[in-house]
């Protein structure tokens, strides 16, 4: 079982995201969001902001699930 078939709707996850390039090669920050529907590539993501900005969320690149405890 793959950590994408682990995830539900309204779950948090912790994603890394380019953040430019740096002397060494590409460089990655993280990035939390609240998991919103399942898409071709992955989940999607709503990371924040005033419109709600999205991000996919590979098996590549997931470093942390943090399961809803709703009703």
């Amino acid at each position: 079982m793959t950590a994408l078939e682990t995830i539900k709707a309204g779950d948090r996850i912790t994603i890394l995201i380019p953040a430019g390039i740096g002397r060494d090669g590409v460089e990655y920050r993280r990035v939390t969001g609240r998991a919103v529907m399942r898409g071709p590539y992955g989940w999607v993501n709503n990371i924040g902001g005033p419109h709600g900005t999205p991000k996919i969320a590979t098996d590549q690149n997931i470093v942390k699930i943090t399961k809803w405890k709703g009703n």
